[in-house]
């Protein structure tokens, strides 16, 4: 830990220093506002259409709208949340995908490791730092998307049932970001691991959950909140799976990471 810390101080001062801090929320909050927008602006279609097109037949048109963007608190955060899995996971996965590799090719581990410090702090660092903060970003845009839709949409979900499913989602970003980070350094590209996440993220939710077996699976996670799910135990298994995979990539990352060349160019 007194290696540790000095590193992820480092790391908090690099998020502050080059934007970050500004970067995760404003998606978030971004995300959130276009989701309102689209919500407000297009429920209001369908009734515009009635009143200029009389005895024109428009419930499929209303009902397509309701699920696109439905005003109902648990569909409507639901719709946030997926957009939230897929761009905001986008946006944090091409950031961070070339960090390690870029401290790497700089030689800027040099300095430190004659002065005691070892790579497993690096990595360990920037994954807990990048980790909880693309977490704590989502937990309260989610948080906050839950308290604007409870003013003027329909109420069907508790305070509770968001906080929890604010926490889950929070999750799913660290995993996210800190898979990223340790396969950023497992593969000779950072594009190939960069590659593998957006793919998972975007490919595994939908593919995964049209099988029984996708319940246990580590994107599980992703879909509980897609769909706006109250049946917590389903979470046991894929968030168990989650940490075990994550150990697993942990290891093979940092035993790459210690056959690596730190030298400078």
């Amino acid at each position: 830990m007194e290696r540790l810390m000095p590193c992820i101080r480092k790391d908090i001062k690099e998020v502050l220093r080059t934007g970050k801090i500004i970067l995760f929320p404003a998606v978030v909050i971004g995300i959130g506002i276009m989701i309102m927008g689209f919500t407000v602006i297009f429920s209001d279609i369908p009734d515009e259409l009635v009143s200029q097109l009389q005895g024109f037949d428009i419930s499929s048109l209303e009902e397509m709208m309701g699920t696109l963007y439905p005003k109902v608190v648990s569909g409507s955060i639901g719709v946030y949340s997926y957009y939230i899995g897929v761009f905001f996971s986008l946006v944090a996965i091409l950031v961070i995908s070339g960090l390690l590799p870029k401290e790497l090719r700089k030689g800027r581990w040099v300095l430190p490791i004659e002065q005691g410090y070892t790579r497993r702090d690096f990595v360990t660092a920037k994954c807990i730092v990048y980790g909880v903060f693309g977490a704590l970003s989502v937990i309260i845009g989610y948080l906050l998307y839950f308290i604007v839709a409870n003013s003027f949409m329909e109420r069907n979900m508790s305070f509770g049932d968001a906080f929890l499913h604010a926490l889950v989602h929070g999750l799913n970003l660290f995993f996210i970001i800190a898979f990223t980070l340790l396969l950023s350094v497992c593969f000779k590209s950072s594009l190939i691991g960069a590659i593998s996440m957006i793919a998972t993220v975007m490919v595994a939710p939908d593919i995964f959950g049209i099988f029984p077996f996708g319940r246990y699976l580590p994107t599980h996670m992703l879909t509980f909140v897609y769909d706006s799910r109250s049946d917590y135990g389903e979470l046991i298994g894929p968030l168990l799976l989650n940490i075990l995979s994550l150990a697993f990539t942990y290891v093979v990352a940092i035993n790459r990471v210690e056959k690596l060349n730190v030298s400078r160019n």
